[in-house]
């Protein structure tokens, strides 16, 4: 069954994608803040003013820039939200290693091939295990997922 088919391997399959674009957003926001408070404005958590004492582009620019950070934060808060979700999705699992076997694959992203000496057991069974695991994930987003 593909990934297409399984909407539990999709839902599970998103938290490394989140995770790399969390960071990328993270990235940006510190290198927009960076550039933002080289500049002669003052910055507050709700909103960038200028003094307004004389027009001065460069703050401007360093204002707009500061409010994209505003969007970038807001992001960064929603895709903590989905991973969080995720995470949650994977502890409703009511067998620890079943968990096991789903935060290795999808949280840290490890090849099945490393999955099996990690949990002492041969492919089959680890298989198994997983698609045991898929079964509680569609369950619980029967009735939990807000995606």
């Amino acid at each position: 069954m593909s990934n297409s088919e399984n909407p539990a391997k999709t839902f599970l399959s998103r938290y490394r994608s989140l995770e790399a674009r969390k960071k990328a957003a993270m990235w940006e926001i510190a290198r927009i803040r960076a550039q933002a408070t080289d500049t002669s404005i003052q910055l507050s958590a709700d909103k960038v003013q200028s003094s307004g004492r004389i027009h001065d582009p460069m703050a401007e620019n360093a204002a707009a820039i500061a409010d994209a950070t505003v969007q970038l934060d807001a992001l960064v808060k929603e895709i903590d939200k989905a991973l969080a979700e995720i995470l949650e999705a994977i502890e409703a699992v009511p067998e620890e290693k079943q968990k096991a076997i789903l935060t290795m694959r999808y949280v840290t992203g490890m090849k099945w091939e490393q999955i099996w000496p990690e949990m002492h057991y041969e492919a089959a069974q680890v298989y198994l295990l997983h698609g045991l695991a898929l079964q509680h994930v569609r369950e619980w987003m029967k009735h939990h997922s807000k995606s």
